[in-house]
């Protein structure tokens, strides 16, 4: 599963990122062939990811998403024999393709991007299949699909059912983007939400997002929790209250695994 913390960035896979790869801050960068890109330019598109997977391939964790359509099979051949971290497939169905491009995919992580009502019910196949390292939600092609009034209420069943499979397949699960690049106090508010609906992580569309995420976790108060921690194992009723709120050992436990994760982050 992913590590706590981890900022997965879209970039597109357009001429002005192309030097910058190295500076990016974020963990795992998504070169975007797909909705970042107009039909005119996915052809140099492809060129431009197939350079820079050549380039930073082994030095950045790099993904590439894929088009969906006649254009996947292309984009898949064209990248087969670079080094680098793996693909994300939109409009994930089935499990069928993994079969059929096996050879192409060899080496390479698979995260499936759930965007329609299909995905979702096709989602313990899915989630199951050893070829799969992660699940994404798309969530305006979800909204999309089901009707101009869908709001974000609308996806709360198909969240938690990724969320849901992702971890009982020890999958890493990454929630939608959010459009906030301004105002990151609020793009947090919705990052926060990701995680408390239990998504490993979230899609992330801006380097102004990825900084904020991690500023986040810097400041997290890894002493306080720790403290809590200590106080437990000193109490002998199996039971703590703290700043008005009680702690029992699968809480204890949370913490722990929270503060284990913070720590091979860093």
């Amino acid at each position: 599963m992913a590590q706590i913390g981890k900022t997965w960035l879209f970039v597109p896979a357009k001429e002005k990122y192309a030097n910058r790869i190295p500076q990016i801050e974020a963990d795992a960068i998504i070169l975007d062939l797909e909705d970042s890109l107009s039909p005119s330019q996915k052809e140099d598109g492809l060129g431009i990811a197939a350079d820079v997977l050549e380039r930073y391939g082994e030095s950045r964790e790099l993904y590439v998403r894929l088009n969906s359509g006649e254009r996947f099979d292309k984009e898949l051949n064209a990248l087969k024999d670079i080094k680098f971290a793996g693909v994300m497939i939109p409009k994930f169905e089935g499990t069928a393709v993994c079969g059929k491009y096996r050879g192409q995919l060899d080496g390479k992580s698979i995260i499936a991007l759930i965007e329609t009502t299909k995905g979702i019910i096709g989602l313990p196949e899915i989630a199951a299949h050893p070829m799969i390292q992660g699940l994404a939600f798309g969530g305006e092609d979800y909204r999309k699909e089901l009707g101009f009034e869908a709001d974000e209420e609308a996806t709360f069943f198909a969240r938690g059912q990724l969320v849901l499979y992702a971890s009982y397949c020890r999958k890493y699960s990454l929630d939608t983007v959010s459009m906030e690049i301004r105002d990151m106090k609020k793009f947090m508010e919705d990052y926060r939400r990701s995680k408390r609906l239990g998504f490993s992580g979230k899609l992330l569309i801006h380097p102004a997002q990825a900084r904020a995420v991690k500023e986040y976790y810097e400041q997290n108060d890894k002493e306080y929790l720790r403290g809590i921690v200590a106080a437990f194992e000193k109490c002998a009723d199996g039971i703590l209250q703290i700043d008005g709120k009680w702690y029992e050992k699968p809480h204890i436990e949370k913490i722990k695994q929270y503060l284990l994760e913070l720590e091979t982050k860093q």
